[in-house]
């Protein structure tokens, strides 16, 4: 009898175990149903993930995710690095599967991507637990950086010559290029080049043209001021002037 008292209250304990533990599981994990819209954070470049996760019965029944500009435009067949385009549908299916952002896997080639779908997924389902259905707003337009004045030293003795320097790869895969030609001690051609990783110049196919319509009038304005230091920088063209600048810097400093 004694025996048969205390088998049945170990069960009792079992499953009072059991059902405090899944109440607080459901507690944590509450979500209300409807459809919650988020977005990560922007990256440097302006892009944004958006994602929209529809809620049903507690469970995470739909993932629509995008990956979009500062204008709102999402990334199409002629964004440059498909990795990440192309990796939405698998992380949409993981989530679904997982029902938690912390197991969604990183997928090769699409690191980035992957940041930005998990802190997305993460803003949407804690508005799912607050039941705030609310549209997100409109991003803000990235502010160009503001780039510090730096002292210039007095302008050395260039040797005439041909003289060409290139930076390091980028994350995205190019490198910018340059060639100086300096004649009776000064520079009068400049042929500056982004490429990629085949030594292809960005064409009328690349999706951000601020940077390549901007070699033009960077390399002019190197004409004109002989110093890079005072190439001022084209609004939208940020990165392709640091570039410009890196690679003239260095071409003088092979002629000095």
């Amino acid at each position: 009898m004694n025996r048969t008292i205390g088998i049945v209250l170990v069960v009792l304990i079992v499953l009072g175990v059991a059902i405090f533990i899944n109440a607080q599981r459901k507690d944590s994990m509450q979500w209300h149903d409807g459809t919650y819209v988020a977005r990560s954070a922007p990256d440097e470049r302006g892009y944004y993930g958006e994602i929209e996760v529809e809620i049903k019965d507690n469970k995470i029944s739909n993932v629509n995710y995008e990956e979009k500009d500062q204008e709102g435009r999402p990334k199409g067949a002629d964004y440059p690095y498909q990795a990440g385009p192309q990796s939405h549908k698998e992380y949409e299916k993981r989530l679904e599967q997982t029902s938690d952002p912390e197991k969604v896997d990183v997928i090769t080639g699409a690191t980035e991507t992957h940041g930005r779908f998990k802190e997305a997924a993460m803003n949407a389902l804690q508005k799912a637990k607050e039941g705030d259905q609310s549209k997100p707003p409109t991003p803000e337009r990235m502010p160009e950086p503001v780039v510090p004045p730096r002292e210039t030293t007095d302008q050395k003795e260039w040797k005439d010559g041909t003289y060409s320097a290139k930076t390091e790869l980028d994350n995205y895969g190019f490198y910018g290029e340059i060639e100086l030609v300096i004649e009776d001690g000064k520079i009068t051609e400049v042929n500056y080049d982004e490429k990629d990783q085949e030594g292809n110049p960005k064409g009328e196919e690349y999706p951000y043209p601020l940077g390549p319509e901007s070699e033009d009038d960077y390399e002019e304005r190197l004409l004109e001021t002989q110093d890079p230091e005072k190439v001022d920088v084209i609004t939208g063209a940020t990165e392709t002037w640091e570039r410009f600048k890196e690679t003239a810097e260095e071409a003088l400093r092979q002629a000095e």
